[in-house]
């Protein structure tokens, strides 16, 4: 009886099957690699989204705090208006307190052009609405555009210092956050969050009731700084400068 004869591939058989196995292997791969690829994507935007949000909240967090504590007359000294503080607990965040009802304006606008970036639509819009407040403000005290716009450049720490505070003289106060933006068009670009409010100038003076009196006595100047609240008005809403730094 005879055995049947072995069947052996030939070597372009094998060659065929080796290359199958190579692509196989390639389409394998490349498979994993798209799938890691998209897996460490959607980490990154997670992560992207986890920081964007905390700066938010962090930034928020911060210009509350200083507008509480300014609200509560809890400083031993009045704020310099318009000085960039930087917070050593969080690196690259810093803070400015601005007094006064037009330096306040300045800065809303301000930050409103910083989000706007270079959106030259945006930009016109803002200083239109800019203009217009000005000019409302300038109407409501019987001046002109000038006579505003001199009056814009009051130093409002020499007038706090003219008048002995009162809890019946309001200032509107503003206190802006910038910090780092994470997907900046340009290096030190920042973004910004800011809320105001209007607060008594015995409570931005830090003084007490009685000893404001005493200065006010000591002026000439007649009334009780005792009347009335530290603190007018709440903080008002975040203007964020999603697109643009300071």
């Amino acid at each position: 009886m005879h055995s049947a004869p072995l069947l052996h591939a030939s070597p372009d058989a094998r060659a065929g099957e080796r290359g199958m196995m190579l692509l196989e292997a390639l389409v394998a791969l490349a498979i994993v690699a798209l799938v890691t690829i998209s897996y460490l994507g959607i980490r990154t935007t997670a992560l992207v989204d986890a920081t964007h949000a905390r700066n938010w909240r962090l930034a928020r967090e911060i210009a509350e705090e200083r507008l509480t504590e300014l609200q509560a007359g809890a400083r031993e000294v009045p704020p310099e208006s318009g000085i960039l503080v930087p917070i050593d607990k969080y690196e690259g965040f810093s803070y400015k307190i601005v007094l006064g009802e037009s330096a306040v304006a300045e800065l809303e606008s301000e930050v409103a052009q910083a989000a706007a970036g270079d959106d030259e639509v945006k930009n016109g819009r803002v200083e239109w609405q800019r203009d217009r407040e000005n000019y409302r403000r300038a109407s409501e005290r019987g001046l002109t555009a000038m006579e505003f716009d001199d009056q814009q450049h009051d130093d409002i720490n020499q007038r706090l210092a003219e008048k002995a505070p009162s809890a019946d003289d309001i200032e509107e106060v503003a206190v802006v956050v910038y910090f780092p933006k994470l997907d900046p068009d340009f290096e030190g670009q920042q973004e910004a969050l800011l809320i105001k409010s209007r607060v008594s100038t015995l409570a931005i003076s830090g003084l007490t009731p009685d000893r404001a009196d005493a200065i006010a006595q000591a002026k000439g100047e007649t009334g009780d700084s005792n009347s009335g609240a530290a603190g007018a008005g709440g903080s008002g809403g975040g203007i964020p400068a999603g697109n643009g730094g300071r």
